[in-house]
């Protein structure tokens, strides 16, 4: 123990020296310690091509990020040869190759209750909890259509291939290895207990110090003080 903390501490004592704050670790048993653990990415497959949004501020047309996008993913739908993506901050239309033709915010006219999204029969449609409504796209116009329970995009896993690159991108939340050799050194990692069995070991290792220090000192006196 006494080893453990001293090399700890020295590692902490050079973590500037050795950039230990810039290396993060994506361990999933490590980020569902700290309860960071990133869910697995859901999408919707258009014209062959994955459309998800893993976590972060990116929407990503299979693994290249295409547009930003306050999550969650609300809806994706196809119209000709656009992607349609329904963010929680507006709705975004990509080319079928991922280049960003325009975001439409929900300061420019997009009911701030839409939740979901589909194309039918050539219609953009915007869907809410109690009201249906088409878009037209060019003027921005909404009108009200009877109100619609089927038909809406619905997300679902990608595949395994795609979500482990989406899943180990560098702009996902991660651990320091500064901060867990802290957490360990402290006990932090270990919660309350781990503190007060450090707190312990500490105590301990005092107590050694004084007892021998007092050992060292009556021994010396019964020597004569040599």
């Amino acid at each position: 123990m006494v080893l453990f903390l001293a090399g700890t501490g020295l590692l902490l004592n050079h973590s500037p020296a050795l950039d230990l704050a810039k290396k993060d670790l994506r361990s999933n048993w490590l980020l569902d310690w700290y309860g960071l653990k990133n869910t697995a990415p859901t999408g919707i497959q258009l014209n062959g091509q994955w459309l998800s949004h893993p976590g972060g501020q990116n929407l990503f047309l299979n693994d290249k990020p295409v547009a930003d996008c306050q999550p969650p993913l609300l809806g994706a739908a196809q119209l000709a040869t656009m992607l349609l993506a329904l963010c929680q901050d507006g709705l975004v239309m990509l080319t079928a190759d991922g280049e960003l033709i325009e975001k439409l915010s929900r300061l420019q006219g997009l009911p701030e209750d839409a939740d979901r999204l589909q194309v039918a029969e050539g219609n953009v449609l915007l869907g809410s909890p109690w009201q249906t409504y088409t878009i037209d796209l060019d003027t921005l116009e909404l009108t009200g259509q009877t109100f619609q329970e089927e038909g809406w995009s619905i997300l679902g896993p990608v595949p395994s291939a795609l979500s482990i690159q989406l899943t180990s991108r560098e702009d996902l939340p991660g651990i320091s290895l500064e901060t867990l050799i802290l957490d360990l050194h402290s006990g932090r990692f270990f919660g309350t207990a781990g503190v007060l069995f450090v707190d312990l070991i500490g105590i301990l290792l005092c107590v050694l110090a004084i007892t021998g220090l007092c050992a060292w000192n009556s021994r010396r006196k019964l020597n004569g003080g040599r």
